[in-house]
């Protein structure tokens, strides 16, 4: 889990890397953060980089840890490519490619959830500009989602889904759930 994870990073920083050494001159980096993510107690941080005139590389990282008392943990990174339609990265209309990985383990209604899940979508969105350095942007879309995951009832023995190996995952599947829904406010560096 956590070397997908790492080789999903590792590869949005190579990319940047290459887009930064073709057009060094015209680069913005830019600090994001989702107000969405915030009200449902899940910080959330992220940097966008322009790559060339209508392209921006975009990563995100969120997470909680007992939201609202709810017995759940989340830890997530989400990077993605988005295409500026107007021909200036960080303003206007954009529609993008994003994957997701994320690792949770839940209690919900007696219920416990513990895997992680990985996804790949297209979302779309518009940037509104703000002043000089400050903009705010709308986004959503949909993603198709793998998971693996342990689930079991509060009221179950472990030792079910435990063997000398380690933990036994009992349920895996797809899903099509909303991806990128936010209303984020970004500040441009550079």
């Amino acid at each position: 889990m956590r070397v997908i994870a790492k080789y999903v990073v590792a590869v949005c920083v190579l990319a940047a890397g290459f887009f930064h050494c073709q057009r060094a001159e015209a680069q913005q980096i830019a600090l994001k953060s989702n107000a969405l993510s915030w009200a449902l107690m899940t910080p959330d941080l992220g940097v966008e980089i322009v790559t060339g005139e209508h392209s921006s590389l975009a990563l995100d990282v969120f997470g909680h840890y007992k939201p609202y008392g709810v017995d759940s943990r989340l830890v997530a990174v989400q990077p993605q490519y988005r295409y500026w339609f107007n021909g200036r990265p960080l303003v206007r209309e954009y529609i993008g490619v994003s994957a997701l990985y994320c690792s949770y383990d839940s209690t919900l209604r007696d219920n416990v959830y513990n895997g992680f899940s990985l996804g790949a979508g297209l979302t779309g969105g518009y940037a509104l500009p703000l002043g000089d350095h400050w903009s705010v942007e709308f986004s959503g879309g949909l993603g198709l989602f793998w998971y693996r995951q342990k689930s079991y009832s509060v009221y179950d023995s472990y030792e079910d889904y435990y063997t000398g190996s380690g933990d036994v995952a009992n349920s895996t599947g797809y899903k099509i759930l909303p991806m990128n829904l936010g209303v984020t406010f970004i500040w441009i560096i550079k």
